[in-house]
């Protein structure tokens, strides 16, 4: 696997079925497989306006895939996050613009939070972490263009792939991305991408073993977990999914 920090999706389920976790990069995310029942007299308006908040955020999210036509020329520095050569420039560059602070969401280091992370993005477009912390502020913020970004999320993505076209890492944070905010094929795409890359990579395999699970291609997301697994992958997350479902790897 390229240098840098790889992306690592592990899903859950607890005791009563309803709620997943995922694990990317360190960061554990949970949500609800279902609705839960909120047994209060609102309880419809309440629905109601969930409805409509998923709705507007679906919107949001399916529309930039028509827009990201538009991206503009990259207009950065352009060096690669996997060449070394490049790399001992990476020092500085984090130092003051890739603190834990920024790496965590938690605040910007020398501006706003998107101005760190675009400063990293414009120097490295496929630094790995950088890219993944801004899929993970995309999803927080609601929108692919978070309050005053440069690029949305789409011209990142393809601004890191034509830094490094062989950097399979890129379709893969693509296509974990894709998987949290509800575009499952795009998720597909983006990881048989990454599979072609790095065919061996367990993490590679593991993640579009997910994006198969999501689309209920079971024997397809079977395959991939058994490649994932052989190849030293450890975490259960895909395995238990795949037994739940009647598919199990030791058939």
């Amino acid at each position: 696997m390229a240098q840098g920090e790889g992306i690592r999706r592990s899903v859950g389920v607890d005791k009563e079925g309803l709620m997943e976790q995922h694990r990317v990069s360190g960061v554990t995310v949970k949500r609800w497989r279902y609705q839960p029942m909120i047994p209060q007299p609102d309880y419809i308006r309440r629905t109601k306006m969930r409805i409509e908040t998923l709705l507007v955020g679906s919107l949001l999210f399916a529309s930039i895939s028509v827009n990201a036509a538009v991206c503009p020329e990259f207009s950065g520095r352009g060096l690669d996050y996997t060449n070394p050569k490049d790399r001992k420039r990476l020092g500085l560059v984090e130092k003051f613009h890739f603190t834990e602070d920024v790496r965590s969401l938690r605040k910007g280091a020398s501006s706003y939070l998107i101005d760190d992370l675009e400063y990293v993005l414009n120097f490295f477009p496929n630094h790995h972490p950088a890219l993944n912390a801004l899929a993970r502020l995309v999803i927080r913020e609601g929108t692919p263009l978070p309050p005053h970004a440069d690029a949305n999320i789409e011209c990142r993505f393809r601004w890191a792939e034509q830094a490094q076209p062989m950097d399979a890492m890129v379709p893969v944070i693509q296509g974990v991305y894709y998987s949290r905010v509800g575009r499952p094929e795009d998720a597909k795409t983006a990881l048989e991408k990454a599979v072609k890359l790095a065919p061996d990579n367990p993490e590679v395999n593991y993640n579009l073993g997910l994006a198969l699970y999501d689309l209920e291609e079971y024997e397809g997301a079977r395959s991939y977990a058994r490649k994932a697994y052989r190849g030293g992958y450890p975490l259960p997350g895909l395995r238990n999914m795949l037994e739940r479902a009647g598919y199990p790897l030791s058939d």
